[in-house]
């Protein structure tokens, strides 16, 4: 599967899919995704992160609505906060916040749960994007006369932001520890020390225990796209590009996304239920 080829040719199908998944908002590969203005920043100094649904990775295209937000925190020396300062602009929804001591901060944000209908078309073009098995989506090539696909989906995201000198931060290991999201990618090295890795090592959570044979993307611009599959214990290890010259190499952000399907469990009026997790990092 291309990915790549796939979003920068993005039929109208696959642009009202999208709109669906992000409640009216046209976005690629249904992502949403929290991006600081800067990974590194002062303390007691306020710091602007974007909220967003974009058709391309890192670009911000369609701001989130204030009240879809079920929870905003932020973890740092110890302390977990609740984050309330969001304003809304044009294709993000800015959230202010003031990290008042030096270290690693975990921020992330869970959206409210919506529910969505798709058609045949549109169904095949989400599985094929979210790495779904081949005998989901070989149903789906050819579906049965009145088959339904009603979806409830969650939305998760997670960022760090490295507060004060380096020296102070690099020995703070904090960001090891899951936030606690339903569906967590975590970092299983420093995410403050990337920029001359050759790997990007994570492990996914469900639930906060491993979750194995997991489909999860690494993009990192627009035409680098990565997938793989989580290992036994929900660890997948991405190769990194090396960056030459690195002494002139700007920092650019990365995405790490996965997007967990299941079987509803309220089968009345639902047929599945999603949960979406992104992780955004910096090299």
């Amino acid at each position: 599967m291309n990915v790549a080829q796939q979003k920068n040719n993005a039929s109208p199908r696959w642009i009202a899919l999208c709109i669906l998944l992000c409640g009216y908002l046209p976005i690629s590969a249904h992502d949403t995704w929290l991006l600081p203005q800067r990974f590194r920043v002062t303390p007691e100094r306020p710091c602007l992160l974007g909220l967003t649904s974009a058709m391309q990775f890192p670009q911000a295209a369609f701001s989130i609505k204030q009240d879809r937000i079920e929870q905003a925190t932020m973890s740092l020396a110890g302390e977990r906060q609740q984050l309330t300062k969001f304003t809304a602009a044009k294709k993000e929804l800015m959230l202010q916040v003031n990290p008042a001591n030096v270290g690693v901060a975990g921020i992330s944000i869970n959206l409210k749960s919506r529910t969505l209908e798709l058609s045949p078309k549109l169904v095949r073009e989400y599985l094929a994007e979210i790495g779904a098995s081949e005998s989901l989506k070989n149903i789906w090539k050819n579906p049965p006369q009145g088959l339904k696909w009603r979806e409830s989906y969650t939305k998760h995201s997670t960022t760090f932001l490295f507060v004060g000198e380096e020296r102070f931060w690099v020995k703070d290991s904090s960001w090891a520890i899951p936030q606690g999201a339903k569906l967590e990618i975590v970092p299983e090295q420093h995410p403050g020390l990337l920029r001359n890795a050759k790997e990007l090592a994570v492990r996914v959570l469900f639930d906060g225990k491993p979750l194995a044979n997991f489909a999860l993307s690494l993009v990192q611009g627009k035409k680098s796209v990565e997938q793989q599959r989580t290992d036994a214990s929900g660890r997948v290890v991405f190769s990194l590009p090396t960056l030459f010259p690195q002494k002139n190499s700007k920092a650019a952000p990365m995405l790490v996304r996965g997007t967990l399907l299941q079987a509803a469990s309220d089968t009345e009026t639902l047929d599945w239920e999603s949960h979406f997790a992104t992780l955004t990092l910096e090299r």
